[in-house]
């Protein structure tokens, strides 16, 4: 099951206000793939902010997830981030360690489909949702996914994650 929600923030001067604190207020660090030892472009995954490090973005996504989803959520995963991206090529990976469902944020960037998230069905690509700002993807965390490559210089990205390890329907 994957459901998509445009306009995840109501308010459109509430997601510019978040906007701008993203822009201006918070540090990213790089991340590679599976916390590898090995940095390369091939390992790398983008830069990272961990949510847990600012409460009011942190409650701002799971108030607004729990809203615009149905769902009551008990845990997350202390490794939900907002994410700046380059989008120079495919990382198909699955979260299904962290999490049991993944609720994606788009935040900002590029409209367009070769900017936003691709889904796999048995290894192959399948499924194209493309990148609007204020749109956000809840997913199971074990599905095949992957930021889409662009083929546009320079475009990046960025979204929000929250990994969902326990959750209930209401």
């Amino acid at each position: 099951m994957i459901k998509i929600i445009d306009n995840f923030f109501n308010d459109k001067k509430e997601f510019d206000k978040i906007i701008h604190h993203i822009k201006n207020n918070i540090y990213f660090k790089p991340r590679y793939f599976n916390n590898s030892e090995e940095k390369t472009k091939e390992n790398y995954y983008g830069d990272r902010f961990v949510l847990n490090q600012d409460e009011f973005l942190l409650k701002t996504f799971i108030k607004q997830t729990e809203e615009k989803f149905k769902i009551k959520i008990n845990e997350i995963n202390d490794d939900c981030g907002i994410d700046l991206r380059n989008l120079d090529h495919f990382k198909p990976h699955t979260d299904s360690g962290a999490a049991l469902l993944n609720v994606l944020i788009m935040l900002d960037g590029s409209t367009g489909i070769t900017t936003g998230t691709v889904f796999y069905t048995d290894n192959e690509l399948d499924i194209h949702i493309g990148f609007r700002p204020n749109r956000a993807i809840l997913f199971p965390s074990n599905k095949l996914h992957s930021p889409h490559k662009c083929s546009l210089k320079g475009i990046r990205r960025y979204t929000s994650t929250l990994f969902i390890k326990n959750y209930e329907e209401v």
